[in-house]
């Protein structure tokens, strides 16, 4: 493809509306950030990192854009996301004592929510919604999303995770969800991905006891994105991406 086409495209990608996740090297492939006010994706196995991933696109969202978060966790308690974090220089504690991010851990036995045989997810709305409004949140994390979900109907699943979706969208936050990845198939359920606006993949292989994270953006709905598998780290200052030299030769 001709150089000067590559860069009209490039620029016209910077036009979709974004919100930048504030990553080092995320907002580089991804031309500008995640969907503002729609839903990303994060997808990975246990210990890749999807957690903290989130967390930082929250923590980055006060400190440097002024967005008010709200983190609501399926698996882990609070005190261990903050105990967990603090490795990571995030003192969540303050931020929640300044009302600047809400943290939750929410434990909903999925047989609360089938009344009479329907799967309903308006007990999750009604605390989202309180969360939202205590907190004056521009960005929205859930994580481990997918473990709520286990075992239902496929159909009424793909139809309640897309009212989500729809229903942070009415809301105006910008989300991302983090989900297992699935065997021979995106999600554990093969569904999500499908209404996501965006969807990243996560992974960390262990080649000669040295372990290797990368970084994939399988789909963005509406723009342009790095096509490649990138190397990311996690360390005391948080997480960083890093694009091919190629391609940021290219920009």
């Amino acid at each position: 493809m001709p150089q000067q086409k590559v860069k009209s495209l490039k620029q016209n990608a910077f036009k979709f509306s974004k919100s930048l996740t504030g990553i080092k090297g995320l907002d580089e492939i991804t031309y500008g950030g995640v969907p503002k006010d729609r839903t990303t994706m994060l997808l990975g196995g246990a210990g890749c990192g999807k957690t903290i991933f989130a967390m930082e696109f929250l923590v980055n969202g006060v400190t440097q854009f002024n967005e008010q978060g709200v983190f609501l966790s399926f698996e882990e308690k609070t005190s261990e996301l903050v105990a967990n974090s603090a490795s990571m220089d995030y003192d969540l504690k303050k931020l929640v004592e300044e009302n600047k991010l809400y943290l939750e851990n929410l434990q909903i036995d999925r047989y609360e929510i089938l009344k009479a045989g329907k799967y309903d997810l308006e007990g999750l709305f009604i605390r989202l919604e309180l969360a939202i409004n205590k907190v004056k949140a521009k960005r929205v994390v859930l994580d481990s999303l997918d473990a709520l979900f286990f075992g239902l109907d496929s159909f009424v699943l793909r139809s309640e995770f897309k009212r989500l979706l729809s229903w942070l969208k009415e809301k105006q936050v910008t989300a991302i969800v983090t989900a297992e990845i699935g065997d021979g198939q995106l999600t554990r359920h093969g569904l999500e991905e499908h209404v996501a606006d965006c969807v990243m993949i996560l992974s960390n292989r262990v080649t000669n006891q040295i372990s290797n994270r990368r970084i994939r953006i399988v789909k963005y709905r509406g723009s342009m994105h790095g096509n490649n598998e990138y190397p990311f780290t996690i360390d005391e200052k948080g997480v960083s991406v890093f694009p091919l030299i190629s391609e940021a030769a290219q920009q």
